[in-house]
């Protein structure tokens, strides 16, 4: 027997079948991007959160895109990206901090975005703290920031200052010894700055800015390094009085993480360090918003040093299997929405200048990531790498060492690490 079926259940049925054949269409073209990171979707800590957010926010705004995070430690991204694309086989994008992309870009291993960001409105181009200039490697676009930080700021302990009888922050090397005689006593030291040889990258680059603030820098204008300059040796010897006359820094030499876990425990007042670890330090207990910043000192009240600015950026493979989706991600990423879920949720500095407008940005909690913006604003400058930063962090780091010690005159340890740096220079060429 013949049953018959309505029209209205016919064009039902067609109706549905023809869903089902666009979605079964949308998972067939479906794009994968890779996206190496160093934030692991399943550690707990607010910036991996934040990321995470940020990706479902892009994926739910397109379904014709999947991403997969593949975890890879900070530090070894650039060379396993440099490698893997040796072999074809980088990921679509990839979250490298600043200071390492020029090693990127030399090896061949990411493309430029220029095509990319040419289609933007010039609203768009200027919505940046750092100009877009500033961004380029050679005149080229080739990866865009994700977060900035302050590479160095002088952190301290606001409770710890007012028992003290200090109400505002030093903003002087001289008043940095004054203060931190104040604080120092106990278990408790005035002033920490992390220069061991260990962790070079980390913190000892951020003496370049106190080269700026005396009219020099780490290197002359042939390439040569100009470390053992007056500028030099005046930075170097401060330090070493602090620690060996004023007696207000530790007598040994302190690694990035010892720094941090002092001032978390309150065994240091007053450290230099990156915005991008003062959320973790206000995690430990009983400091929250006790941990205050400040710029870093300068040999001049009325000339703060500048803030030297670095970041995650994000960047585009040369084995990229879909590029202009790839970009998609990066422009959702970096956009003024996912910067805001950024700061709010993981606590990062946005770097576009409209986020801030957003309400959020006038409460207190915020005030600390306002206040590095306008640090910023103010006169900013990018950490440049040249092909031998690493190498002079390094040479750096061991004079410190040297200085700090007392095992080594000011003069004599910059004359050796200055040499060491023009030998080097002169091999490479």
């Amino acid at each position: 027997m013949r049953t018959s079926i309505p029209r209205w259940a016919r064009r039902a049925a067609g109706l549905v079948l023809a869903a089902l054949a666009v979605a079964g269409t949308a998972e067939a073209s479906q794009v994968t991007l890779r996206y190496w990171s160093f934030l692991d979707p399943k550690d707990p800590n607010p910036r991996s959160v934040a990321q995470t957010r940020i990706i479902e926010d892009f994926l739910a705004k397109n379904p014709d895109v999947a991403v997969k995070v593949e975890v890879v430690h900070w530090s070894k991204i650039v060379p396993m990206l440099i490698t893997a694309a040796g072999a074809g086989q980088a990921p679509d994008v990839a979250l490298i901090h600043s200071s390492r992309m020029p090693m990127a870009i030399e090896s061949g291993a990411v493309v430029p975005l220029d095509r990319y960001v040419a289609s933007w409105s010039d609203r768009e181009r200027k919505d940046f703290l750092l100009a877009l200039e500033d961004l380029q490697y050679k005149k080229r676009v080739y990866s865009l920031p994700w977060e900035h930080r302050v590479e160095g700021v002088l952190m301290y302990r606001k409770d710890l200052l007012e028992q003290a009888g200090v109400s505002t922050p030093p903003r002087t090397w001289a008043e940095v010894a004054e203060v931190a005689r104040r604080l120092t006593g106990g278990n408790r030291w005035g002033f920490v700055w992390a220069l061991s040889r260990k962790d070079a990258a980390a913190n000892v680059k951020i003496l370049q800015t106190l080269y700026w603030s005396l009219g020099g820098d780490f290197y002359n204008a042939d390439g040569t390094a100009a470390i053992a300059s007056p500028a030099g040796i005046r930075i170097a010897q401060t330090l070493a009085d602090l620690l060996q006359k004023a007696k207000v820094m530790p007598p040994s030499i302190i690694g990035v993480e010892e720094a941090r876990t002092m001032a978390k425990a309150g065994a240091a007042a007053m450290i230099i360090d990156g915005t991008q670890v003062v959320g973790s330090i206000q995690a430990g207990k009983g400091i929250g918003r006790n941990l205050r910043t400040a710029p870093l000192p300068s040999f001049d009240p009325l000339k703060p040093a500048s803030a030297i600015v670095a970041g995650q950026t994000l960047a585009i493979t040369k084995d990229a299997k879909a590029p202009d989706a790839a970009w998609r991600f990066i422009a959702h990423m970096i956009s003024p929405a996912a910067q805001i879920v950024n700061a709010r949720i993981g606590q990062n500095m946005p770097t576009r200048k409209s986020a801030y407008d957003d309400p959020w940005f006038r409460q207190e909690e915020a005030s600390e990531l306002v206040a590095w913006k306008d640090y910023i604003l103010a006169g900013g400058r990018p950490y440049r790498t040249v092909e031998l930063s690493d190498f002079m962090n390094d040479v750096l780091a061991a004079a410190y060492e040297e200085i700090l010690t007392g095992r080594a005159p000011v003069k004599d340890a910059l004359d050796r690490a200055a040499a060491r740096f023009n030998d080097r220079a002169r091999q490479a060429k």
